[in-house]
Protein backbone atom coordinates (compact mmCIF):
# COMPACT_ATOMS: atom_id res chain seq x y z
CA UNK A 1 0.00 0.00 0.00
CA UNK A 2 2.74 2.40 0.98
CA UNK A 3 4.33 1.98 -2.50
CA UNK A 4 0.92 2.71 -4.19
CA UNK A 5 0.79 5.88 -2.56
CA UNK A 6 4.63 7.30 -3.46
CA UNK A 7 4.09 6.49 -7.21
CA UNK A 8 1.82 9.55 -7.55
CA UNK A 9 4.26 11.46 -5.63
CA UNK A 10 6.93 10.37 -7.95
CA UNK A 11 5.17 10.93 -10.85
CA UNK A 12 4.10 14.77 -9.96
CA UNK A 13 7.59 15.31 -9.47
CA UNK A 14 8.96 13.76 -12.91
CA UNK A 15 5.63 16.57 -14.45
CA UNK A 16 7.33 19.13 -12.55
CA UNK A 17 10.96 19.51 -13.96
CA UNK A 18 9.71 18.19 -17.23
CA UNK A 19 7.48 21.54 -17.50
CA UNK A 20 10.61 23.94 -16.41
CA UNK A 21 12.71 22.31 -18.85
CA UNK A 22 16.54 20.25 -18.79
CA UNK A 23 18.37 22.19 -17.10
CA UNK A 24 20.12 19.89 -13.82
CA UNK A 25 23.67 21.18 -14.00
CA UNK A 26 23.17 21.59 -10.37
CA UNK A 27 22.28 18.07 -9.53
CA UNK A 28 25.09 16.38 -11.93
CA UNK A 29 27.93 14.58 -10.53
CA UNK A 30 30.56 12.14 -11.77
CA UNK A 31 28.88 8.62 -11.64
CA UNK A 32 24.83 9.57 -12.84
CA UNK A 33 23.03 7.74 -15.26
CA UNK A 34 21.63 10.60 -17.60
CA UNK A 35 18.97 10.49 -20.66
CA UNK A 36 20.20 12.28 -23.88
CA UNK A 37 17.22 13.16 -25.99
CA UNK A 38 17.07 12.42 -29.39
CA UNK A 39 13.64 14.04 -30.02
CA UNK A 40 11.48 15.09 -33.57
CA UNK A 41 8.66 16.65 -34.69
CA UNK A 42 7.61 13.53 -35.58
CA UNK A 43 7.16 11.76 -32.41
CA UNK A 44 7.72 8.25 -34.72
CA UNK A 45 11.21 9.23 -34.88
CA UNK A 46 12.23 9.79 -31.42
CA UNK A 47 15.44 8.59 -30.35
CA UNK A 48 17.97 8.90 -27.42
CA UNK A 49 20.99 8.10 -26.08
CA UNK A 50 21.84 7.26 -22.29
CA UNK A 51 25.29 7.07 -20.45
CA UNK A 52 27.36 7.96 -17.35
CA UNK A 53 29.12 11.22 -16.44
CA UNK A 54 32.47 10.33 -16.39
CA UNK A 55 33.95 14.07 -15.78
CA UNK A 56 32.28 17.39 -15.25
CA UNK A 57 34.40 20.33 -16.73
CA UNK A 58 35.34 23.45 -15.45
CA UNK A 59 32.89 25.28 -17.89
CA UNK A 60 30.34 23.17 -16.94
CA UNK A 61 29.88 20.74 -19.37
CA UNK A 62 30.21 17.13 -19.38
CA UNK A 63 31.57 14.20 -20.58
CA UNK A 64 29.70 10.91 -20.92
CA UNK A 65 30.44 7.31 -21.95
CA UNK A 66 27.35 6.24 -23.66
CA UNK A 67 25.74 3.13 -22.74
CA UNK A 68 23.00 2.85 -25.66
CA UNK A 69 22.48 4.75 -28.42
CA UNK A 70 19.21 4.53 -30.39
CA UNK A 71 18.51 6.44 -33.27
CA UNK A 72 15.26 7.89 -34.81
CA UNK A 73 15.17 7.93 -38.54
CA UNK A 74 16.58 11.43 -40.04
CA UNK A 75 18.62 12.41 -36.66
CA UNK A 76 22.17 11.71 -35.33
CA UNK A 77 23.80 12.45 -31.90
CA UNK A 78 24.25 15.54 -33.76
CA UNK A 79 20.67 17.33 -34.30
CA UNK A 80 17.61 16.36 -34.95
CA UNK A 81 15.04 17.10 -37.84
CA UNK A 82 11.90 19.54 -38.22
CA UNK A 83 9.71 20.78 -40.69
CA UNK A 84 11.02 23.68 -40.67
CA UNK A 85 14.52 22.35 -41.48
CA UNK A 86 15.93 23.66 -38.41
CA UNK A 87 18.40 21.65 -36.45
CA UNK A 88 19.99 22.13 -32.65
CA UNK A 89 22.60 20.62 -31.43
CA UNK A 90 22.34 17.65 -28.89
CA UNK A 91 26.28 16.44 -29.03
CA UNK A 92 29.38 17.97 -29.22
CA UNK A 93 30.13 14.03 -31.48
CA UNK A 94 28.67 14.12 -34.97
CA UNK A 95 27.94 10.38 -35.09
CA UNK A 96 27.89 8.51 -31.61
CA UNK A 97 28.10 4.63 -30.66
CA UNK A 98 27.58 3.08 -27.48
CA UNK A 99 30.93 2.48 -25.47
CA UNK A 100 32.24 5.74 -27.03
CA UNK A 101 32.90 8.88 -24.65
CA UNK A 102 31.41 12.33 -26.20
CA UNK A 103 33.31 15.23 -24.57
CA UNK A 104 32.01 18.51 -23.49
CA UNK A 105 27.94 18.26 -23.40
CA UNK A 106 25.82 20.94 -22.24
CA UNK A 107 24.13 20.02 -19.24
CA UNK A 108 20.83 21.80 -20.50
CA UNK A 109 20.53 19.39 -23.41
CA UNK A 110 20.23 16.24 -20.64
CA UNK A 111 18.28 14.97 -18.13
CA UNK A 112 18.54 12.63 -15.35
CA UNK A 113 18.00 8.85 -16.61
CA UNK A 114 14.67 8.72 -14.87
CA UNK A 115 13.34 12.24 -15.74
CA UNK A 116 14.60 11.55 -19.43
CA UNK A 117 12.84 7.59 -19.31
CA UNK A 118 9.24 8.97 -18.08
CA UNK A 119 9.61 11.60 -20.71
CA UNK A 120 10.02 9.96 -23.69
CA UNK A 121 7.52 7.20 -22.73
CA UNK A 122 4.91 9.98 -22.29
CA UNK A 123 6.06 11.13 -25.93
CA UNK A 124 5.71 7.53 -27.34
CA UNK A 125 2.06 7.32 -25.21
CA UNK A 126 1.33 10.83 -26.94
CA UNK A 127 2.13 9.33 -30.44
CA UNK A 128 0.37 6.35 -30.50
CA UNK A 129 -2.89 8.13 -29.68
CA UNK A 130 -2.29 10.47 -32.42
CA UNK A 131 -1.37 7.91 -34.91
CA UNK A 132 -4.40 5.97 -33.93
CA UNK A 133 -6.57 8.50 -34.73
CA UNK A 134 -4.88 9.03 -38.47
CA UNK A 135 -5.29 5.11 -38.82
CA UNK A 136 -8.73 3.75 -37.99
CA UNK A 137 -9.81 5.39 -34.72
CA UNK A 138 -10.73 2.70 -33.12
CA UNK A 139 -11.12 3.11 -29.43
CA UNK A 140 -9.88 7.00 -29.28
CA UNK A 141 -12.29 8.82 -27.55
CA UNK A 142 -12.51 12.60 -26.42
CA UNK A 143 -11.42 11.11 -23.22
CA UNK A 144 -8.25 9.80 -24.36
CA UNK A 145 -7.76 12.85 -26.21
CA UNK A 146 -7.87 14.83 -23.14
CA UNK A 147 -5.15 12.94 -21.89
CA UNK A 148 -3.06 12.84 -24.80
CA UNK A 149 -3.51 17.17 -24.82
CA UNK A 150 -2.24 16.83 -21.22
CA UNK A 151 0.53 14.79 -22.37
CA UNK A 152 1.55 17.54 -25.17
CA UNK A 153 0.79 20.48 -22.73
CA UNK A 154 3.49 19.39 -20.13
CA UNK A 155 5.95 18.28 -22.84
CA UNK A 156 5.43 21.27 -24.33
CA UNK A 157 4.74 20.61 -27.74
CA UNK A 158 1.91 23.32 -28.63
CA UNK A 159 1.96 22.41 -32.30
CA UNK A 160 0.98 19.15 -31.56
CA UNK A 161 -2.06 20.82 -28.96
CA UNK A 162 -3.17 22.23 -32.02
CA UNK A 163 -3.61 17.97 -33.64
CA UNK A 164 -5.03 16.65 -31.21
CA UNK A 165 -7.38 19.71 -30.79
CA UNK A 166 -8.64 19.17 -34.25
CA UNK A 167 -8.69 15.12 -33.38
CA UNK A 168 -10.78 15.85 -30.80
CA UNK A 169 -13.34 18.47 -32.82
CA UNK A 170 -13.43 15.36 -35.25
CA UNK A 171 -14.13 12.33 -32.92
CA UNK A 172 -16.62 14.38 -31.10
CA UNK A 173 -18.48 15.45 -33.75
CA UNK A 174 -19.46 11.71 -35.31
CA UNK A 175 -21.11 11.04 -31.83
CA UNK A 176 -19.36 7.81 -32.25
CA UNK A 177 -17.18 7.88 -29.04
CA UNK A 178 -14.40 6.22 -30.49
CA UNK A 179 -16.38 3.77 -32.41
CA UNK A 180 -17.36 3.91 -36.14
CA UNK A 181 -20.82 5.13 -37.01
CA UNK A 182 -22.47 5.77 -40.61
CA UNK A 183 -21.69 8.55 -42.64
CA UNK A 184 -25.45 9.15 -42.66
CA UNK A 185 -24.92 9.92 -38.60
CA UNK A 186 -21.32 10.96 -38.84
CA UNK A 187 -21.40 13.81 -40.70
CA UNK A 188 -23.94 16.01 -38.62
CA UNK A 189 -21.73 17.68 -36.52
CA UNK A 190 -19.36 18.11 -39.24
CA UNK A 191 -20.11 21.30 -40.64
CA UNK A 192 -19.51 22.71 -37.12
CA UNK A 193 -16.45 20.54 -36.74
CA UNK A 194 -14.61 22.24 -40.10
CA UNK A 195 -15.20 25.40 -39.09
CA UNK A 196 -13.46 24.37 -35.68
CA UNK A 197 -10.63 22.77 -37.71
CA UNK A 198 -10.41 25.65 -39.73
CA UNK A 199 -9.81 28.41 -36.95
CA UNK A 200 -6.98 26.01 -35.60
CA UNK A 201 -5.02 25.58 -38.79
CA UNK A 202 -5.38 29.61 -39.76
CA UNK A 203 -2.20 30.64 -37.75
CA UNK A 204 -0.45 27.49 -39.58
CA UNK A 205 -1.03 28.47 -43.37
CA UNK A 206 2.15 25.98 -44.57
CA UNK A 207 0.85 23.34 -43.01
CA UNK A 208 -2.74 23.56 -44.86
CA UNK A 209 -0.49 24.37 -47.99
CA UNK A 210 1.17 21.04 -47.90
CA UNK A 211 -1.70 19.16 -46.79
CA UNK A 212 -3.46 20.74 -50.05
CA UNK A 213 -0.32 19.65 -52.42
CA UNK A 214 -1.19 15.80 -50.40
CA UNK A 215 -4.66 15.98 -51.63
CA UNK A 216 -4.23 17.07 -55.22
CA UNK A 217 -1.14 14.30 -55.36
CA UNK A 218 1.36 16.97 -56.37
CA UNK A 219 3.41 15.85 -53.36
CA UNK A 220 4.48 12.30 -51.45
CA UNK A 221 1.19 10.98 -49.75
CA UNK A 222 3.22 11.49 -46.26
CA UNK A 223 4.46 14.02 -44.18
CA UNK A 224 6.29 14.58 -40.86
CA UNK A 225 4.48 16.66 -39.77
CA UNK A 226 1.63 15.60 -37.77
CA UNK A 227 -0.67 18.65 -38.39
CA UNK A 228 -0.07 18.44 -41.84
CA UNK A 229 -1.14 14.52 -41.59
CA UNK A 230 -4.06 15.29 -39.18
CA UNK A 231 -5.63 18.24 -41.99
CA UNK A 232 -5.08 15.18 -44.85
CA UNK A 233 -6.67 12.94 -42.70
CA UNK A 234 -10.11 15.00 -42.16
CA UNK A 235 -9.74 16.05 -45.76
CA UNK A 236 -10.15 12.54 -46.59
CA UNK A 237 -12.29 11.25 -43.91
CA UNK A 238 -14.74 14.14 -45.19
CA UNK A 239 -14.68 13.66 -48.72
CA UNK A 240 -15.12 9.56 -48.43
CA UNK A 241 -18.53 10.36 -45.80
CA UNK A 242 -19.89 12.69 -48.52
CA UNK A 243 -19.20 9.91 -51.00
CA UNK A 244 -20.99 7.43 -49.24
CA UNK A 245 -24.01 9.74 -48.86
CA UNK A 246 -24.26 10.51 -52.50
CA UNK A 247 -24.34 6.34 -52.81
CA UNK A 248 -26.91 5.81 -50.54
CA UNK A 249 -28.93 8.93 -52.76
CA UNK A 250 -28.08 10.78 -56.26
CA UNK A 251 -29.60 13.39 -56.01
CA UNK A 252 -28.41 15.55 -52.79
CA UNK A 253 -31.73 17.65 -52.70
CA UNK A 254 -33.27 14.40 -51.03
CA UNK A 255 -30.96 13.09 -48.88
CA UNK A 256 -32.15 11.70 -45.90
CA UNK A 257 -31.85 13.91 -42.63
CA UNK A 258 -30.10 16.39 -44.47
CA UNK A 259 -31.02 19.78 -45.75
CA UNK A 260 -29.25 21.07 -48.80
CA UNK A 261 -28.41 23.84 -46.43
CA UNK A 262 -26.70 21.50 -44.28
CA UNK A 263 -24.76 19.81 -47.17
CA UNK A 264 -23.84 23.47 -48.35
CA UNK A 265 -22.60 23.91 -44.90
CA UNK A 266 -20.62 20.81 -44.88
CA UNK A 267 -18.82 21.77 -48.05
CA UNK A 268 -18.21 25.41 -47.13
CA UNK A 269 -16.44 24.02 -43.90
CA UNK A 270 -13.93 21.58 -45.65
CA UNK A 271 -13.41 25.20 -47.94
CA UNK A 272 -12.72 26.86 -45.06
CA UNK A 273 -10.33 24.75 -43.64
CA UNK A 274 -8.46 24.35 -47.03
CA UNK A 275 -8.28 28.44 -46.96
CA UNK A 276 -6.93 28.08 -43.06
CA UNK A 277 -9.94 29.84 -42.43
CA UNK A 278 -10.43 32.17 -45.37
CA UNK A 279 -6.63 33.95 -45.40
CA UNK A 280 -5.37 32.48 -48.43
CA UNK A 281 -6.34 30.79 -51.79
CA UNK A 282 -7.00 27.25 -52.33
CA UNK A 283 -6.52 26.36 -56.28
CA UNK A 284 -6.43 29.57 -56.56
CA UNK A 285 -10.08 30.92 -54.94
CA UNK A 286 -11.24 31.65 -51.92
CA UNK A 287 -14.77 30.54 -49.84
CA UNK A 288 -16.54 32.15 -51.23
CA UNK A 289 -16.35 30.44 -55.06
CA UNK A 290 -16.01 27.63 -53.69
CA UNK A 291 -19.42 27.77 -51.41
CA UNK A 292 -21.56 29.39 -54.64
CA UNK A 293 -20.14 26.61 -56.99
CA UNK A 294 -21.28 23.99 -54.29
CA UNK A 295 -24.97 25.06 -53.93
CA UNK A 296 -25.12 25.82 -57.50
CA UNK A 297 -24.38 22.20 -57.75
CA UNK A 298 -26.88 20.50 -54.72
CA UNK A 299 -29.66 22.69 -55.39
CA UNK A 300 -29.55 21.67 -59.28
CA UNK A 301 -29.49 18.13 -57.67
CA UNK A 302 -26.12 17.29 -58.34
CA UNK A 303 -22.96 16.37 -55.76
CA UNK A 304 -20.35 18.54 -56.14
CA UNK A 305 -17.21 17.70 -56.83
CA UNK A 306 -13.51 17.93 -55.12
Amino acid sequence: MRNSRFIPFVVGICLSLMTFGTSFAASFKVGDRVFIPLYSENLLDDGYADGIIQRINADGTVNIKLSDVVNGEDKTMYGTCSPSGASEQIMTAPTARAKEVVNDVPTDKILPWTIGQFQYVERENLSTTLQRWLGSGMAITPNSLDIADRRARELDLPRLRVVVAMAKAQVESTGGNGFPVPASRALHGAAKMLDDVAALVQSHPNAVSDAAAILAKTAPPHSKDLLVEAIVHIAELTQKQLAQLAGDNPDPTKVDGYTPAQLIAIYTGYYRMMTANDTQPYENAKVAYFSDKVAQAILGGHWPEF
